[in-house]
């Protein structure tokens, strides 16, 4: 029994010295949808984007910061991906592809009011719940961050609300 408590903490330890420094473990949820978190469809490069039910598992959170950084797939070498600069359109896919930091398409920019920007894009492209279907497997791209109707944050369809993971939990 003591064997198997001081494995499991060894276990979430090196889970918790993976977070990049300066980072924060989030899920990412939908505005759309609070119940609906972001995750790759399955955890291998290549990988779509979609939203699922938010279960609170460690295979639905993200290491991220505000400002232009990477976003990557909690406890895996696997970051979000706008694609090639032909895709930086709207409805353009998002997948995830092994991290790279010299990877101008891994560079997203968190802002504090929900949004998140493929930073390189031009006009800016935001995260976005494909035609703001709530349901689980509803795939995840981009789309202008200025939102439908120019109302930019307030379109629930590109605002991405973190929820913290508590540290605690195992």
């Amino acid at each position: 029994m003591l064997a198997t408590s001081i494995l499991l903490f060894a276990l979430a330890a090196v889970g918790l010295a993976d977070v990049p420094a300066g980072y924060k473990t989030v899920y990412l949820t939908s505005k759309v949808d609070a119940k609906l978190a972001i995750v790759p469809k399955t955890a291998v490069a290549g990988s779509i984007i979609q939203v699922q039910t938010l279960a609170s598992t460690p295979a639905q959170q993200w290491y991220l910061k505000e400002g232009n950084s990477s976003i990557q797939l909690a406890g895996s070498t696997l970051c979000l991906d706008g694609g090639a600069k032909s895709n930086w359109k709207d409805m353009g896919s998002v997948v995830v592809e092994t991290c790279d930091a010299t990877s101008v398409s891994q560079v997203w920019n968190v802002m504090a009011d929900g949004r998140i920007a493929l930073a390189p894009s031009s006009p800016q492209e935001c995260l976005d719940l494909q035609y703001m279907k709530d349901a689980p497997g509803t795939t995840v791209g981009i789309y202008s961050c200025a939102g439908l109707n120019n109302v930019g944050a307030a379109d629930k369809g590109i605002n991405w609300p973190q929820v913290a993971v508590n540290a605690t939990a195992v």
